[in-house]
């Protein structure tokens, strides 16, 4: 019998539960999943919920009930502690409060909201990583008649996507006023474009949009500092605002640096197969891992298909054989003919398809849709 723990409840440790479930005999292996959070969160519809077309529960769902349904232990508790000699981890929860025995972990853990690296942020930047954060920032879009709204990201925030789609959300619900010129719209890169989207060159197809709404984009402005009313940058940049809204740095969770697994951010270092480096019977899979790039749940999904698969073939007596491809698949949502669809092999760039038109919005919705239901 094998022991499977999976630390964490996104993207990746739920799909990875779902996977090692429809595979094994759960009458011979033990499936559990420990998350911090009692629910599941869709975050690619926080937007959604952000300015109002959705509620809250149509973006969430209770993990335990989910998981209950396909023989995975579900328990509600922090991540403390990892032994990789007795391997054990230490849990601390209502649910259990001790150590868990292993014969296979799996590392989900996601990414931490660096806020601190970025001076001021806490302070006066919104952001939309949550559901609180999105309803908070909804209640600021509700109240806001006329100003400057800025809207981009933090050095190593890494979620281009939500920046680009909630300015053409906001260009959508304040296309009156920036007609009549009471209301501005700026979104704000650290990098390009093409290194914001892993090396992807579609700034062409980005920037006409985005000036096709009326939107200003700027480039290479890495912030450093925000202050009441103004963000400044590392480049000498100081830009106004009355409405901001940024993506904060990331950074892997922290609690496993003893371990000597992590890069210099905490992000968990593995190989092809989702192996970690260092660390006996452990794969690491989502935000956690410290791949280049933009982290979009398209990859979090594909890298747990991977693990699992390699967790079945080693408990099956196999080497793993199952190898991950480092690629970008998604849809910047415009809402009409400018949305974009982007499908870029980060470690291949022969691997390039760009796509623009009315289709990939209510594709996206689609897919969006069945992925929960299917899910849920």
């Amino acid at each position: 019998m094998a022991n499977i723990l999976i630390l964490g409840g996104g993207f990746a440790g739920l799909v990875t539960a779902e996977r090692l479930a429809a595979t094994l005999d759960k009458t011979e292996h033990q499936i559990t999943l420990v998350a911090p959070n009692k629910n599941f969160t869709f975050y690619p519809a926080l937007v959604h919920l952000a300015f109002g077309e959705c509620e809250a529960s149509d973006v969430t769902f209770a993990l335990r009930t989910k998981l209950e349904t396909i023989g995975v232990r579900f328990i509600q508790g922090e991540f403390i502690r990892l032994d990789p000699q007795s391997r054990t981890v230490e849990i601390a929860g209502d649910d259990v409060s001790g150590e868990i025995a292993y014969d296979y972990v799996v590392l989900a853990m996601g990414r931490r909201l660096a806020t601190e690296h970025t001076p001021g942020f806490f302070e006066h930047a919104s952001h939309m990583l949550g559901v609180r954060a999105a309803e908070r920032f909804g209640e600021k879009i509700k109240k806001f008649t006329a100003g400057t709204i800025v809207v981009g990201s933090c050095p190593d925030g890494r979620l281009p996507v939500p920046v680009c789609e909630t300015a053409f959300a906001m260009a959508r619900r304040f296309e009156k006023q920036m007609q009549a010129g009471t209301v501005r719209i700026k979104v704000i890169f650290p990098e390009s474009l093409q290194s914001a989207f892993g090396g992807a060159t579609l700034h062409k197809e980005l920037e006409s949009a985005f000036l096709s709404h009326g939107i200003n984009v700027l480039y290479d402005v890495p912030i450093s500092e925000i202050t009441e009313g103004k963000i400044l940058s590392s480049a000498g940049h100081e830009i106004d605002y009355d409405l901001l809204m940024l993506i904060p740095p990331f950074r892997g969770p922290g609690t496993l640096s003893y371990l000597g697994i992590s890069d210099d951010h905490d992000f968990v270092k593995v190989d092809g197969h989702m192996y970690v480096h260092g660390l006996e019977n452990a794969y690491a899979v989502g935000d956690i891992v410290a791949f280049s790039g933009p982290k979009l749940a398209h990859m979090a999904v594909r890298q747990a298909d991977v693990a699992a698969a390699n967790i079945v073939a080693e408990i099956q007596g196999h080497a793993p054989q199952e190898e991950y491809y480092h690629e970008i698949s998604t849809v910047i949502d415009a809402r009409g003919a400018d949305s974009i669809f982007l499908h870029y092999g980060i470690w291949d760039d022969d691997m390039y398809r760009l796509k623009k038109g009315y289709f990939w919005g209510p594709a996206k919705d689609f897919h969006d849709r069945l992925w929960q239901v299917r899910h849920a």
